[in-house]
């Protein structure tokens, strides 16, 4: 005799977790955590302390509106997300609850609502369940929604869960039908649309949710058979990623832990948007248009990207890591769950064949303090190499980067200089306004080092300001940032400098004679300590372009030069060597830079130079003054920004 397949258990489960909305329409809900129905604002209604008869397995109990989108201004759709939360005032003890799968599902998935229909006996609700597939996706104002095609999507079903057969978990509320009585499918809104709603329902209402499944496996069972059918008997990447148990473990245990405060309610709180670069360094902009405003929330979204290419920690894991080992400061109250946590990523870890690399990073601590900054970038576009995109970030630590705005669109060379240069006034008044002086550090490609980005008058009402006298203005190479390949010598190479005084390591070089790039190349293989340079031009100039295109490959992390200027050009006619410390007498730069800044030390460099811009406006102006057109390299490798988007990962990923 057949029995049934997986899905059936799983579909017949959905549906005992499913309610009977009677609010301003006749809709469907469900149960999310003990006690709580999510369903559609446009079936509740939207007025949160409203109270409604709620009917799960045909007994009614009093419901009351926690928080629902608010109404439409006419008749029209009920707007983005029309979701709502309804807490049950006696709710029934032991009943089931779906699992919230935030993953959405790839076209062509498999999918199943549930709801009610009055179809066959007018009303008289009865319950139902459609079998759809996932088309495409349609854009709403506020956010994007999943096509839910090949079936009847009824009016009653309006507030149901939609099950997604590649995840075994729901991935959406029905939302709407595209045209009555017709097998053209409807609409469902997104489970992460949640965040949307009142913050503090939407805490307590996940973690609730992440708690009960955590003690109650009925769900995780069957859902767990459903993928391991689907998969052949594994969850997609079980060798190098999560599998569904384990994130649920993980997401359990996380319930319990204390809350991050809330500064900032538009885009999630600090703390979550910092945690979510520092698990994800390598990249991924903040989610948008849903708001990171629990731990849960940059779980998900770490977990929805690809993993680390390096076959590091997956992203999700080692943000998990980083609570345990925040959580080792909190109160007695948490030391439980926080080394329940602790224990469930080092077996986590040791299953991926990460344990050690897992040790390493529960055993990090807070670094020496780091100065802000404001770090603008200028790159190139992917499409077109002859127009650039610019992005503006506020750092205070390696783990606490916020954009300051999204990346811009595709601009020629001048435009993108004037968008940056437009970006930066309101990022220097956050970071402590133009007279405090502050770190500007600008990661940009060769052709646009000698922008003059310090001569930039920035405050129409202060003329006299220029943005170099002001801030700590210092450029930072883009082609090294973008090659991961060249971290290591450059880690090196500034660590080489540390303490030292730049006068005695820098050195002169410039390209002509026997500074060739291979010989260049040897030079700086058998010596770790050539961290800092002096370039005879500028790095736009040959054959001074092709000495830096060497550093920059070889990690040097400083460098220094006359903006504009061509290269130097011997005036005893002798041939230039292998770079050595003060040893061109043709580069009078080079030695009036010695004599400048002969004791200054790598991280003093960037107010030294502000200083010697300062000193050039001061009377008498000398024509030529060191610091009237210096450019300083300085390029710390401690000071990483995203790269670029983590690729997303491909929907419908099982989880």
């Amino acid at each position: 005799m057949r029995r049934p397949s997986p899905l059936s258990f799983l579909q017949e489960h959905l549906g005992s977790c499913r309610v009977r909305v009677q609010g301003v329409t006749q809709g469907t809900g469900f149960f999310v955590a003990p006690g709580h129905v999510v369903t559609c604002a446009h079936v509740a209604g939207a007025q949160p302390g409203t109270r409604l008869p709620v009917f799960w397995e045909d007994t009614e109990f009093e419901g009351i509106v926690l928080t629902a989108s608010a109404p439409p201004k006419g008749r029209e759709l009920w707007p983005y997300p029309d979701l709502a939360v309804v807490r049950l005032l006696d709710a029934p003890s032991g009943h089931p609850c779906v699992w919230l799968d935030t993953v959405p599902p790839s076209r062509d998935a498999g999918l199943t609502a549930i709801g009610f229909s009055d179809v066959y006996e007018p009303g008289s609700a009865s319950e139902r369940s459609a079998a759809l597939v996932r088309g495409g996706t349609t854009k709403l104002p506020g956010g994007s929604m999943q096509e839910l095609v090949g079936g009847e999507v009824n009016k009653g079903l309006s507030g149901g869960p939609v099950l997604n057969h590649e995840s075994g978990g729901v991935c959406a509320i029905v939302k709407a039908t595209r045209l009555r009585n017709t097998s053209m499918g409807g609409l469902g809104t997104p489970v992460s649309a949640l965040r949307l709603l009142d913050a503090d329902v939407y805490r307590n209402l996940i973690r609730a949710h992440d708690a009960f499944h955590g003690q109650d496996d009925r769900w995780s069972r069957l859902s767990d058979r459903v993928i391991g059918h689907d998969a052949g008997g594994a969850d997609e990447g079980l060798d190098t990623a999560l599998n569904s148990t384990e994130e649920r473990q993980l997401l359990a245990l996380i319930s319990q832990l204390p809350e991050d405060p809330v500064d900032e309610p538009l885009s999630g709180t600090s703390s979550h948007l910092a945690a979510f670069f520092a698990a994800a360094v390598e990249g991924a902009l903040p989610p948008a248009p849903y708001p990171l405003l629990d731990h849960r929330d940059v779980f998900t979204e770490l977990a929805a990207q690809m993993l680390p290419e390096d076959g590091g920690l997956p992203y999700e894991l080692a943000f998990a890591a980083d609570l345990a080992r925040r959580g080792a400061t909190a109160g007695p109250a948490w030391q439980g769950p926080v080394q329940q946590l602790r224990d469930r990523v080092l077996i986590t870890a040791g299953r991926l064949g990460l344990g050690d690399t897992m040790q390493r990073r529960l055993a990090e601590r807070p670094g020496p303090e780091v100065q802000p900054s404001i770090i603008g970038r200028i790159r190139h576009s992917m499409r077109d190499r002859r127009l650039y995109h610019v992005m503006v970030w506020r750092y205070r630590s390696a783990s606490d980067i916020r954009p300051a705005a999204p990346e811009s669109d595709a601009l020629p060379l001048d435009q993108a200089v004037k968008h940056l240069a437009e970006l930066l006034p309101a990022q220097i008044e956050i970071m402590g306004g133009a007279t405090s002086p502050g770190l500007i550090e600008l990661i940009l490609p060769v052709e646009a080092l000698d922008e003059g980005f310090a001569d930039l008058e920035l405050w129409p009402q202060l003329p006299w300001f220029s943005l170099g006298r002001k801030q700590r203005v210092v450029v930072r190479p883009l082609e090294r940032h973008e090659a991961p390949s060249l971290h290591a010598a450059w880690a090196e190479r500034w660590q080489q400098l540390d303490g030292k005084a730049v006068g005695d390591m820098v050195v002169c070089v410039c390209g002509r004679g026997d500074q060739h790039q291979a010989a260049l190349d040897a030079s700086f293989d058998n010596d770790p300590a050539l961290g800092a340079l002096a370039l005879a031009g500028t790095p736009q100039s040959p054959p001074v372009s092709d000495a830096y295109q060497v550093a920059v490959a070889s990690g040097v992390p400083m460098m220094m030069w006359r903006r504009g200027s061509p290269a130097c050009e011997r005036a005893d006619g002798g041939s230039c060597g292998a770079p050595g410390r003060r040893a061109c007498p043709g580069n009078g730069f080079f030695t009036e830079l010695c004599a400048s800044l002969d004791d200054a030390r790598r991280d003093d460099l960037p107010e030294r130079i502000r200083r010697l811009r300062v000193d050039a406006e001061k009377p008498p102006k000398r024509e030529g003054h060191l610091g009237g057109d210096i450019v300083l390299l300085w390029d710390d490798p401690r000071r990483q920004i995203p790269r670029s988007p983590l690729a997303p990962a491909q929907e419908g990923r099982s989880r």
